[in-house]
């Protein structure tokens, strides 16, 4: 075992040969969920003979996200999860020289002389330990001694003398009655009867077995994949504790896989839906940033707390301007998207920035509304290199650029999405702009150009506006997910009577402190689009950039369902938002702060991962789901011009309309209508003297009336 033990010391690559040296049949399981890879494909050869070291090599090479995990068969583990199951595994099995310590409990390995296969508990009675006890027989796969924890810990083996290790014949067996013991059956082989289904919910370890069977069982139903989702979604409410709603998600959609894949039918259609739960700490942000948004409050005639937060953090973007970065070049600079019903307290925002800055003195760096052109965007920022804008009316202006006669705004839209990006760089205007221009005018514009622009942007909008000039274009080119978009979905409230009172001193002294310079060189640099000036830099502990790198892996796993939508680019600048945003809250709870701590790092990740989120759930219904519905619409007329003969599925590659339409598209339109009812498939004698086909037809919609 020490080659092993040394082994893990360096990388889960050199664990897993070391254990394939010595025997074993190591295989790669991800760390945070404990399920194979997809590159894995499927590992049940591996059951026969042993990966080669080329398979091995390919699976773990430079990646430290997953662990080794050992294919049972001659050896035989007990998973006690649980102190309590421990206790029962020590007074009731066989003393074994290997024990191996986990995040939970212990693995208790045996001989496997019967050769007994996997058995997972159903853990619905929790007053018996025994029912929170795992059994991995052949086929079962377990987490390696030496890997690391999902929570950090290792998988640490307590050997019993100096018990040899790869002599496993040498582990006491596993009898009949230690089998019998645990899962309450005769049965020697193959998972024994399940226990009866628990509507009760169940604890965790069981949680994802049994919302699996109740899937499977609905499924199997013909119930609507829509409606078992909420069925499970439902049920698993009751659990102890539940699941995230994400991962029964992904459990729904695993077994309809499962299930249309053995039955031999066309993918239902799914949204990719997250629905993420609102963190308890959304308007609990860090130091200062919580004095202003109380104080946005305060004075708000109709509150609208989701953006009273807005406007705490686009004033804590402004207020730090070019001034800081952190260590990974993350800048301050940040665009806001307040989105409320009219007449329903978007102004409040714009009434808290400029108080603020008017009463620190900083009044400044207050922009006008709006840009006129890409001109007009140089200019300000020669200006005013740092600068905030609240712009009213966003989704109407969005409207007006769609049209031919604005594409100066156009131009200046494109203008800020470069800026957003240019923090650490110049911006300048186009070079091609200037070969129509005299020496002079050619003077004029490179003039123009910034130093580390600092653009902070508040649009507001009424939904149906915002919504109503989104296109998916303009989601592909980049300019929604600059954004952090907080709609309030509060119904309509009359407004109330408050008077309107002065920041605190405390918040008008906070922004003096982080704009503050150390002499007028500085303040000459801070002021100035033309000189290059050294920023204060903030540095990510490492509590930090791991919370970040764990954000990143579950973002590249969401962009890939919603590759298909053309959503994935929503989420491509989730991270880059989050580490700005955790700038700004880090200097809100300490001016004088050197380091960006983990705390604060979550706070910014759960803020800019909810309202992204909840951004591509709004473009799946508003955006996407409109083009879906229009297509549909479309599909159905055609059929139903078809009339009684309709059409097969074959022949719908072949007919204009489908041809703009990828083929899981057509499948998902035809499977919807069909569970609408609103077509159907059924035999069809097309010829007279020909035998019937399968068709599919447009229903009646008169049938159903009186």
């Amino acid at each position: 075992m020490l080659n092993v033990k040394a082994s893990a010391q360096n990388s889960a690559l050199e664990l897993a040969l070391a254990y394939a040296e010595e025997g074993y049949s190591p295989v790669p399981l991800q760390r945070h969920n404990k399920v194979p890879p997809k590159h894995l494909g499927s590992w049940q050869q591996y059951k026969e003979r042993q990966p080669t070291e080329e398979e091995i090599t390919r699976w773990f090479k430079n990646r430290d996200d997953l662990v080794v995990a050992l294919i049972c068969g001659k050896f035989i583990v007990v998973d006690a999860d649980t102190p309590e199951a421990c206790i029962w595994a020590e007074e009731n099995l066989p003393n074994t020289p290997c024990k191996v310590i986990t995040g939970k409990g212990m693995h208790y390995y045996y001989n496997n002389p019967e050769q007994y296969t996997t058995y997972v508990a159903r853990r619905t009675q929790i007053s018996d330990p025994a029912k929170l006890i795992d059994i991995r027989g052949v086929g079962g796969l377990i987490i390696a001694p030496y890997n690391i924890h999902a929570t950090g810990a290792i998988y640490e083996p307590k050997f019993i003398l100096d018990w040899d290790w790869y002599n496993t014949s040498d582990l006491p067996n596993f009898t009949k009655e230690n089998w019998v013991q645990i899962t309450g059956a005769e049965k020697l082989n193959g998972k024994p009867i399940a226990t009866p289904f628990s509507m009760e919910g169940v604890m965790a370890g069981s949680r994802n077995d049994n919302a699996a069977r109740l899937a499977g069982n609905l499924i199997a139903k013909g119930v609507n994949i829509e409606m078992v989702e909420f069925f499970v979604q439902s049920w698993n409410q009751q659990n102890k504790p539940p699941l995230s709603r994400n991962e029964i998600s992904t459990t729904v959609n695993s077994i309809l896989k499962t299930h249309e894949r053995k039955n031999q039918q066309a993918p239902a259609f799914i949204k990719n839906k997250f629905s993420v739960k609102k963190p308890d700490s959304l308007f609990k942000p860090p130091g200062i940033m919580k004095d202003i948004f109380e104080y946005s409050e305060s004075i708000a005639q109709i509150q609208q707390p989701s953006l009273s937060m807005q406007s705490a953090l686009a004033l804590g973007s402004v207020a730090l301007g070019r001034m800081y970065r952190t260590d990974m070049n993350n800048f301050s600079s940040m665009y806001f998207m307040c989105i409320a019903k009219s007449g329903q307290g978007k102004e409040n925002v714009k009434t808290t920035i400029e108080s603020i800055l008017d009463c620190s003195g900083h009044a400044d760096i207050m922009a006008g509304d709006g840009y006129t052109s890409s001109g007009a965007v140089y200019s300000l920022l020669r200006h005013k290199p740092t600068h905030i804008t609240v712009m009213d009316e966003f989704g109407k202006r969005l409207e007006s650029i769609a049209k031919a006669s604005n594409s100066n705004k156009e131009d200046a839209l494109q203008v800020l999405m470069e800026a957003w990006g240019r923090c650490h760089g110049t911006i300048r205007p186009d070079n091609y702009s200037l070969m129509t221009l005299t020496g002079k005018q050619q003077q004029e514009a490179l003039d123009r150009s910034t130093i580390k622009p600092g653009i902070t942007l508040v649009g507001m909008s009424v939904p149906r506006n915002f919504y109503g000039a989104l296109s998916t274009g303009r989601i592909v080119d980049g300019f929604l997910n600059r954004f952090v978009v907080v709609e309030s979905k509060l119904p309509r409230t009359v407004g109330r009577m408050v008077p309107f009172v002065e920041p605190s001193h405390k918040i008008c002294e906070w922004v003096r402190k982080v704009r503050e310079t150390k002499n007028e060189m500085e303040q000459l640099a801070r002021d100035s689009s033309e000189i290059d000036f050294k920023q204060r830099i903030i540095k990510f502990d490492d509590g930090s950039k791991e919370l970040l790198n764990t954000l990143a892996h579950e973002l590249v796993a969401q962009q890939n369902k919603l590759e298909k939508d053309g959503l994935e680019v929503l989420l491509s600048r989730t991270r880059e938002k989050a580490m700005r945003l955790a700038l700004i809250c880090q200097m809100a709870d300490d001016p004088y702060s050197k380091v960006i701590t983990g705390d604060i790092t979550q706070w910014a990740i759960q803020y800019i991962y909810y309202y992204d989120q909840m951004m591509v759930e709004t473009c799946e219904d508003k955006v996407a789901g409109s083009e879906m519905e229009s297509r549909i619409k479309q599909v159905l007329s055609f059929i139903r011009t078809q009339g009684e003969i309709g059409i097969s599925r074959r022949d719908i590659d072949r007919r204009e309309i489908f041809r703009s339409m990828k083929s899981f598209e057509v499948k998902e339109i035809i499977n919807r209508l069909m569970n609408a009812g609103e077509i159907q498939e059924k035999d069809v004698r097309v010829k007279a003297t020909g035998r019937p086909m399968k068709r599919i037809v447009a229903i009646d919609p008169n049938f159903f009336d009186d």
